[in-house]
Formats: C-alpha cells, sequence, structure tokens
C-alpha cells in the first residue's frame, strides 16, 4: 500500500512540476543578451533605446583593405562623454544621452562607408561579402490592426566637431520565409537634382566648406574670402564624394527610396543629442556630403515582422534611440525624455484561461486513473487486460456481386 501511495504522490509530484514549469517565464541570461522583438505600445510607438541592450543586436563590419586602417568596426556601448559640471572641462564626446550610454561606431578612424570619394548604389551593397558595413538591427513586429504608414524618428548626433563622424543609413528589410528578409522599398519622394562636382561638362570651380555644417554648397566661381573662408576646389571636392544642385528649381523624383541618408544636423557637430534631439529630415538614397532635408523616412507596412538597420556611413556616428511612429501614431516630443527599460519589447501574452482549463482538467483525468490502479477492482481489471492475451483479427470479404 505505501508502495502504491508512493507512486501516486511521484506521479502528483512531477505533474504538478511540470504546470509549474510550464506556467513560468524563463529568465534572460546575465552573461549572453539575447536580442528581443519590439512592438508598437498602445499609441502606434515602437521605441529603441541605445541602453536597452536586448533591444537591438550590433553587427560588426568587416575589415578595411589596407593595412593602415585595417580593424573592423562596429557599434559599440560607449560611456556619455559630459564631464563634472564643476570641473570646467570639455566634453571628450557626445554629451545628453537619455542614459549616460550610447551607441557610437569605433574604433574611429576616419573611416567611411563606401570608401570617401565612392557613392552608395544599391542598399545590398553594405553587406556586400568582405566589405560589410557595420550597423544596429531592430527586430520590429507590425500588427494587423497597424498596418500603414510607418515614419522613423532618429536621435542620433556627429562624434567630433570636425565633420569625420557625421552621417548614416537608414534601410528596412521585412523577414520572408523563402528569402530570408526582402527589402522594404520607402514612400514615393523627390529631392533635389544632385550631380558629382566633377561630372562632365561641370561648370563648377568648386565649394564653400561650412565648419559647422559641415555641408559645401558649389560656386560656379570662387568667391572672396569674406564670402567663403574656406574653398575647395574642385579636383580636391571631388574626393570627398561632394555632389552639386542643379539649380532652376530641377527635382528628382524617387519612386523607391532603397536607403535614407542622414549627413549633417541644423546645428552641425556640436556632439550634442539634445541639440536636436528627434531628427526625421534627411534624402531618399542620398550619397552627398550634407542630405538634402527634403525627405522623410517612410515605408507603407503590412503586418510581419521587420528588421530596422541603422548602417554607419563614417565612424564615429552616435545612435542614442529610434522612434518609430505607426498610423495612430504623433512624432515626439523635443521636451519628452526615455530611460532604461523603456524600450517597447514585445510582452509574452499571459496564458490563456482555457488553456488552463485544458491542463487541469488532464491533470484531474491522470490522478483519476492512478487511484483507480491501486483500487481492488482497478487492479483485476488491470490485471485482465495485462493477462489476456491479444487476439487476431479475422478479416472476413464479402462479395455483395
Amino acid at each position: 500500500m505505501n508502495s502504491i501511495l508512493s507512486i501516486r504522490g511521484s506521479f502528483l509530484a512531477i505533474f504538478l512540476a511540470g504546470i509549474f514549469s510550464f506556467l513560468a517565464l524563463p529568465e534572460a541570461s546575465a552573461e549572453v543578451t539575447e536580442q528581443k522583438t519590439l512592438c508598437s505600445d498602445e499609441n502606434g510607438i515602437f521605441l529603441g533605446l541605445a541602453t536597452d541592450e536586448e533591444a537591438y543586436s550590433s553587427i560588426k563590419g568587416d575589415p578595411a583593405k589596407d593595412e593602415k586602417d585595417g580593424d573592423a568596426q562596429s557599434w559599440i556601448l560607449t560611456a556619455d562623454g559630459s564631464p563634472d559640471p564643476h570641473s570646467g572641462k570639455k566634453p571628450t564626446g557626445p554629451i545628453n544621452s537619455f542614459d549616460k550610454r550610447f551607441l557610437q561606431v569605433l574604433p574611429d578612424t576616419g573611416r567611411s562607408y563606401p570608401t570617401r570619394g565612392s557613392h552608395l548604389q544599391k542598399a545590398k551593397d553594405l553587406d556586400r561579402a568582405k566589405e560589410r558595413t557595420p550597423y544596429v538591427s531592430f527586430k520590429l513586429k507590425v500588427e494587423k490592426d497597424a498596418e500603414g504608414i510607418h515614419t522613423l524618428f532618429v536621435r542620433w548626433t556627429g562624434g567630433d566637431t570636425v565633420g569625420g563622424g557625421d552621417s548614416l543609413y537608414v534601410v528596412l528589410y521585412k523577414a520572408d520565409k523563402k528569402n530570408g528578409y526582402k527589402l522594404v522599398h520607402g514612400q514615393q519622394t523627390v529631392k533635389p537634382t544632385m550631380v558629382p562636382i566633377d561630372a562632365g561638362m561641370s561648370r563648377f570651380a568648386g565649394c564653400c566648406y561650412d565648419m559647422e555644417t559641415h555641408a559645401c554648397p558649389c560656386f560656379n566661381q570662387k568667391p572672396d574670402n569674406t564670402t567663403c573662408p574656406m574653398f575647395i576646389d574642385t579636383a580636391k571636392a571631388s574626393t570627398f564624394g561632394v555632389q552639386c544642385r542643379v539649380g532652376g528649381g530641377a527635382y528628382t523624383i524617387v519612386k523607391a527610396p532603397e536607403w535614407y541618408l542622414y549627413a549633417g544636423q541644423l546645428a552641425g557637430d556640436v556632439m550634442d543629442f539634445d541639440s536636436e534631439p528627434w531628427d526625421v529630415t534627411c534624402e531618399a538614397d542620398g550619397s552627398n556630403t550634407h542630405d538634402s532635408g527634403h525627405d522623410f523616412p517612410s515605408w507603407e507596412l503590412e503586418h510581419g515582422m521587420y528588421d530596422l538597420r541603422i548602417y554607419a556611413r563614417e565612424d564615429g556616428t552616435a545612435l542614442d534611440a529610434i522612434y518609430v511612429a505607426g498610423p495612430r501614431g504623433r512624432a515626439p516630443t523635443v521636451s519628452q525624455r526615455f530611460a532604461r527599460g523603456d524600450s517597447t519589447i514585445c510582452v509574452k501574452p499571459p496564458l490563456q484561461a482555457g488553456k488552463l482549463v485544458g491542463i487541469g482538467f488532464a491533470g484531474v483525468l491522470v490522478l483519476a486513473v492512478i487511484w483507480f490502479a491501486s483500487t481492488r477492482p482497478g487492479k483485476e481489471v488491470l490485471g485482465s487486460v495485462l493477462s489476456k492475451p491479444a487476439q487476431a483479427v479475422r478479416y472476413v470479404y464479402v462479395d455483395n456481386a
């Protein structure tokens, strides 16, 4: 009898342990941070903060071909450069991030993607073999009731004050069961028509470099030093990839943008995230030293899983957060602050009541069978079943013809 009770107790313990282990939510490992998916909140907003390491993945780029600049770079979580306000020292890096931590493309060696003087032609070139560009990946889950136009706002800044690390690309992909990820094109837009400064039949003498914004507007003739303290001639400007506006009201229709370029901000490179808290103006399929600011990164999205990638264009560039507003969402306010843990990571839905009832019923049924097997009638039935030899089953063929 004691053995029967022991068996019943063991079955009960195993059953209860299974129930509790099924209901328990696994905790994230303290050593390994696994990327989690972002879902929109009740206001239709996706939010991903650099300080929330589980909200994204940082994908390392490939080393440069030349030995002098051969380090592989990646977006690395970096401490805010703000010194003690009473020290009187100047900041050593970007300041005013939400949580005194941000992502930055390091090591900062003056590298750009593609190399200086070259222009991006296709978004897929950012992932070209042996030339991969370092990027940050944010996974987004768009629900059926949230389909529609989604617009991206980026909280970022330059990593220096000389224009050597103030640009990035944004590309969006959709998860595809057959092909892995499929490029999502942005909405049709327009931008000023641009040509390389040294294009054939070029009439440009050079460009005037702005030390604050790092834009370099082109001139047909060299202006005086008062008008332009830093004039760069065409030959040298072409090595930096400078492009010039055709002018005369000429615009280009970009029917299906593959990427968006963020290059330069309103206040220039002041290494301050608060100088332009959220940047939404950029250039569709841009590749100039300064974006036109005529475009907004927006996509018409269906329900499904997406991969929003922030690619480096220049090392040193810093990223604090991304904010994606869906059809019901509003633009972020300038004064709004976010803190660690505010990323809109998807929450696992609670176990449904119907499943709990089913589990409970199955448990009661198992316990009832165990109890019946321990009784005298149950033993007799179980014994007769186990001792009775198996009988052959005969099939009778009936001809109805």
